[in-house]
């Protein structure tokens, strides 16, 4: 593990992110990181639930970042994700990709999500990540589901990998900015330059992936609509999709 950083490995809990929680509501320092072989009631975005059966890799980590920018957190955690699956592969997997805001993708199937909550109260943030490292069914998935299953990874030898990456591109992001991770993340996005739909709450729109902001909303070009800044939404790619 990094210098400074913990792991805590568990047998079985509700959530790696609520777990995560509650250690840090008592003043939890930054590096903590957690580790289950089980969920019992893991979660996705926007509450929805995430299959978290023994064999996958279910990892909270704690660190410290202001409200404002703590939404760049996820790109650090998902450029150490890939840094992470592409050391236990054995080799830089083109099959692995960025899917925005919160997924990656291996053969255009999600196989990793992250959820990103504040702590209330502190200037911390905890980043969840969820890898199907063993074949999930998901009833009503949004999207189609991957595993890298064919590859045998053990869980916690990927959390440790996981854990050194993402405190090289925490200190990057630190020390030089947001925009190395912006262009390393855009390196690796899937669907660049193609058409996809955003469907938010209320609304759903209709564009050509342009890129991202400054600070890592998502821009659509819209044609003669202009460039529109989306900063939360489910992505869906293919024109008319």
């Amino acid at each position: 593990m990094p210098d400074g950083w913990r792991l805590v490995n568990l047998p079985q809990i509700d959530g790696t992110n609520a777990e995560m929680l509650r250690r840090a509501s008592t003043g939890e320092p930054e590096g903590l990181a957690i580790r289950a072989d089980l969920q019992t009631s893991g979660r996705g975005r926007r509450g929805r639930s995430w299959s978290s059966p023994a064999g996958n890799l279910y990892l909270s980590v704690l660190i410290e970042a202001a409200p404002k920018i703590a939404g760049e957190a996820g790109f650090t955690a998902a450029l150490a994700l890939i840094d992470a699956i592409n050391s236990e592969v054995g080799r830089d997997s083109p099959e692995l990709r960025c899917k925005w805001p919160n997924d990656l993708l291996w053969d255009g199937a999600k196989v990793a999500g992250l959820l990103l909550e504040a702590v209330p109260g502190r200037d911390q943030v905890v980043i969840g990540m969820g890898v199907n490292l063993i074949e999930v069914e998901v009833a009503d998935a949004l999207y189609p589901i991957g595993s890298l299953a064919g590859f045998n990874l053990n869980p916690e030898a990927l959390a440790v990998g996981v854990c050194r990456s993402l405190a090289h591109w925490v200190e990057t992001w630190r020390t030089v900015g947001f925009a190395p991770l912006r262009r390393a993340w855009l390196e690796r996005a899937s669907g660049l330059g193609q058409p996809i739909a955003v469907q938010l709450p209320r609304d759903r729109f209709e564009g050509t992936f342009q890129g991202l902001a400054e600070n890592g909303a998502l821009l659509l070009d819209q044609g003669r609509a202009g460039i529109r800044t989306i900063s939360a939404g489910d992505v869906f790619f293919g024109p008319g999709t």
